[in-house]
């Protein structure tokens, strides 16, 4: 019998404006970190191949890394990159569900079918009422697109083993760190410009979608109001350190010092009165997502909403959450239940978030490495 000794490559998640890096390695325990790595993008999302000359050397910061080993990896390309819609469709006696996908997806797609790359994460079987209709999640990409990212990958000397799209990463991380249940569960994960909102169950993706909400419109918000003089460090830390605390403030001791006290709860107050409406916009996209749901399926009940990506930079936006829509909402904090093989690859912990696609793309098995 063949024993095959599963190597995980490095998993790098290219963002609008980020590039997240992460590599595991399988221990007795379950997954250790091997290492992490991330690097901003200085001049914002672009198109490639004029992307290039900005990702090449940052690549090349990850290849020159002793975080990292070997020089195979998984990607995400941007999601500006990809097109993704439900389908329903009927299979016939004489076809295969294959063959009707590629053949429906053709009225979807806003470039030719031989210009695609397709791929489909989830096929719902049709149930004993819905007349033999199948629901599917399409995902699609340009082929020249891909290879362009390749080469771009290649140029610094990686290999590129697999392809693999956000919303399949984030389930893969998901279900390693809590058990998949068969009630729909919605998973947020915030990124700078776009957000990513999904509801999936053990079974199946049941919806899906990016939104353009990110938080870059917190600290845009932030500067503007606060004039932080294009400080966006400084707004970032306002949003660590208070964030939507202030609706929980009157619960809190007063300190001794009565002073100090009114000058936090006003600064409190005013970053809350700054962003709220703002994050009331992404209420808004979960309750038309829900909506969604509900208008397909009667009585749903929804176990849990996980929020994951640069939400860890909004302090109370999990209590917030919950609080707004009653569902049972928790900050996913991958990296804290996982065995780092360095501490100081993350400082603070509390970056782990962040990491959340990078590190479920890792996750990934190329069993033939």
């Amino acid at each position: 019998m063949f024993n095959f000794n599963f190597k995980y490559p490095i998993g790098i998640d290219i963002g609008a404006q980020h590039i997240y890096a992460a590599q595991l390695k399988h221990i007795r325990q379950g997954f250790a970190v091997r290492g992490l790595m991330h690097q901003e993008l200085d001049d914002g999302a672009g198109d490639v191949p004029d992307r290039s000359d900005v990702l090449v050397p940052l690549l090349k910061n990850i290849v020159k890394s002793k975080r990292f080993v070997g020089k195979r990896v998984v990607l995400h390309i941007p999601h500006q990159n990809i097109v993704s819609f439900p389908m329903r469709f009927q299979v016939g006696k004489s076809e295969t569900s294959e063959e009707v996908i590629l053949r429906e997806s053709k009225e979807y797609l806003p470039f030719p079918m031989e210009e695609a790359v397709i791929d489909y994460p989830s096929i719902v079987s049709p149930s004993s009422d819905s007349n033999n209709w199948h629901k599917v999640t399409i995902i699609a990409v340009r082929r020249d697109d891909i290879k362009q990212y390749l080469l771009i990958l290649k140029k610094v000397g990686l290999i590129v083993e697999a392809v693999d799209f956000d919303i399949s990463s984030l389930i893969r991380l998901h279900n390693y760190l809590y058990n998949p249940t068969h009630n729909p569960i919605l998973l947020l994960h915030i990124g700078y410009t776009q957000t990513l909102l999904s509801i999936v169950s053990r079974e199946c993706i049941l919806a899906y979608r990016y939104i353009p909400w990110g938080i870059e419109i917190l600290v845009r918000k932030l500067l503007a109001n606060l004039g932080l003089a294009n400080n966006e460090n400084k707004a970032e830390i306002l949003l660590r350190k208070y964030g939507l605390a202030h609706k929980n403030h009157q619960n809190r001791n007063k300190s001794a010092n009565l002073t100090e006290d009114i000058e936090i709860n006003d600064i409190s107050r005013a970053i809350y009165q700054t962003i709220m409406p703002l994050i009331e916009e992404l209420i808004h996209e979960f309750h038309k997502i829900i909506a969604y749901i509900r208008s397909e399926k009667q009585n749903v009940v929804f176990k849990s909403i996980y929020i994951s990506g640069q939400a860890s930079l909004i302090r109370h936006l999990d209590k917030y959450i919950e609080n707004q829509l009653n569902i049972p909402t928790k900050l996913i904090d991958p990296v804290n239940k996982m065995t780092l093989s360095d501490s100081a690859m993350l400082p603070d912990i509390s970056e782990g978030a962040t990491f959340a696609l990078a590190l479920g793309l890792a996750m990934k098995k190329v069993s033939w490495l």
